[in-house]
């Protein structure tokens, strides 16, 4: 092959490659807090830590908050249930995760359930303050 067909062989694959590229679009502020959850889960799921940690609070992003992504590779998800609560501004969510273990080995590779704590912020936004296998 010449240097300018391998030129345009490479040109056309990364071509290919960024058109197969989805760009993160947060959902609106006013989005319902399982939407929220849904998009953090989907961007959790690509390995887009950077869209995950928009969606989270601080306190959420921070090590022992609940965030996964990085250490943790999740290969699946489902949104099980929003537990009652009696406040209008925070919501948990049980979700079964399928994951490949984590980097420090504190996730196990398999099923396991983990439930994530939604709250309502100043701005109208739902945002993630918290994760863990227990509420």
């Amino acid at each position: 092959m010449t240097t300018n067909g391998r030129l345009r062989a490479v040109s056309a694959a990364l071509a290919f490659l960024v058109a197969g590229c989805a760009t993160f679009t947060p959902p609106a502020t006013s989005a319902a807090p399982e939407v929220v959850l849904q998009a953090y889960l989907d961007a959790l799921v690509h390995g887009d830590c950077s869209a995950g940690k928009a969606l989270g609070s601080a306190q959420f992003i921070q090590v022992g908050g609940g965030e996964l992504c990085g250490a943790t590779k999740v290969k699946s998800f489902r949104i099980d249930a929003a537990a009652p609560s009696p406040f209008s501004d925070e919501v948990v969510y049980a979700t079964t995760l399928v994951t490949t273990g984590s980097d420090d080995a504190s996730v196990q590779p398999g099923t396991l359930t983990w439930f994530y704590d939604l709250k309502l912020q100043p701005d109208g936004a739902w945002r993630l303050v918290g994760g863990g296998s227990g509420p």
